[in-house]
């Protein structure tokens, strides 16, 4: 199974309209990818934004639809409320993916909820995994191709990952934005079971162990693993001391809990956050840690380390 690029991390909310504001604000995202997107398939509401080299996907339940609450997105809503949802990657087949998740006794689940009935996917169809397997939702996808100008051009824009376009650069997020956004630094994914998040993220998926630590700001033990082309997985267990990785596992379980971003000047990074009403819990010499309360419930970590 050959894991690619992240293709997306979801930051759900009840209101998509009210956190697209908020990361334009922010981080002013480049847009154009998918925006203000309603798909009566899956009830949800849903923009793509892209910051330097990540993407976050924006969604929402669509709780003028009937029977939204019936629907997976709508019982995470239910039960979890604003939180990060899950991660998706590109995958060259979804087919190979599907095969290698279920050679590994893994669930394979499909659009709109559907349990695995041993039909493999084929073409643009995504997969995903159940999330108490893998300890947060999973999806794989294909990533349709970009054919140059015209392609881009005759689909306005439609469908295709901005970062793949010619001349992309994700440069200016660290270059001229205040939030000096460089790069996705990591994922984290709180746990109880290190053991268990170690074999499902490098003996399953397949990633690279590069390092274990223990952080007293995070009061968490730490793998870092290299998941698929670039992105960086970290596994946490929290120690019992009270924090924001504590109070997500005990109210939650395991589940994807934060996203990091690398920033060029902490400080500078603090102020921007402060100027945009965004309060900082705790910091040290090179990671901040932003207010829950002020970022729509799901934990943002801004950091200098590598």
């Amino acid at each position: 199974m050959k894991i690619g690029d992240l293709y997306h991390v979801i930051h759900l909310t009840e209101d998509r309209a009210p956190l697209d504001a908020w990361f334009d604000e922010v981080f002013l995202p480049r847009r154009g990818f998918m925006d203000a997107n309603y798909y009566d398939g899956e009830q949800r509401d849903a923009s793509l934004v892209t910051v330097a080299d990540a993407v976050v996907e924006v969604l929402a339940p669509a709780r003028f639809a009937p029977g939204w609450d019936a629907m997976p997105i709508g019982r995470f809503f239910t039960r979890f409320g604003r939180h990060w949802h899950s991660i998706a990657w590109y995958v060259d087949d979804v087919g190979e993916a599907y095969d290698h998740l279920r050679s590994h006794g893994l669930r394979v689940i499909f659009p709109g909820g559907a349990a695995d009935d041993d039909t493999r996917p084929s073409g643009g169809t995504p997969i995903f995994t159940h999330p108490k397997e893998t300890l947060t939702q999973l999806q794989f996808t294909w990533r349709r191709p970009v054919h140059g100008a015209d392609d881009f051009a005759a689909r306005a824009g439609r469908d295709i990952d901005p970062r793949y376009l010619p001349g992309w650069s994700s440069a200016w997020w660290a270059e001229h934005h205040p939030l000096g956004v460089e790069r996705l630094a990591y994922l984290t994914i709180v746990t109880s079971d290190l053991d268990q998040a170690r074999t499902v993220y490098v003996d399953v998926l397949g990633g690279e162990l590069l390092r274990e630590s223990t952080s007293s700001l995070t009061a968490t033990d730490d793998l870092f693993v290299k998941v698929g082309a670039q992105t960086v997985v970290q596994l946490s267990r929290p120690h019992d001391a009270p924090s924001l990785a504590r109070t997500d596992l005990d109210a939650w379980g395991n589940m994807l809990h934060a996203v990091a971003f690398q920033v060029r000047d902490l400080d500078a990074a603090e102020r921007h956050l402060r100027d945009k009403g965004v309060g900082v819990v705790a910091r040290d010499e090179h990671t901040l840690l932003a207010d829950p309360a002020d970022t729509f419930g799901a934990p943002y970590r801004f950091t200098t380390g590598a």
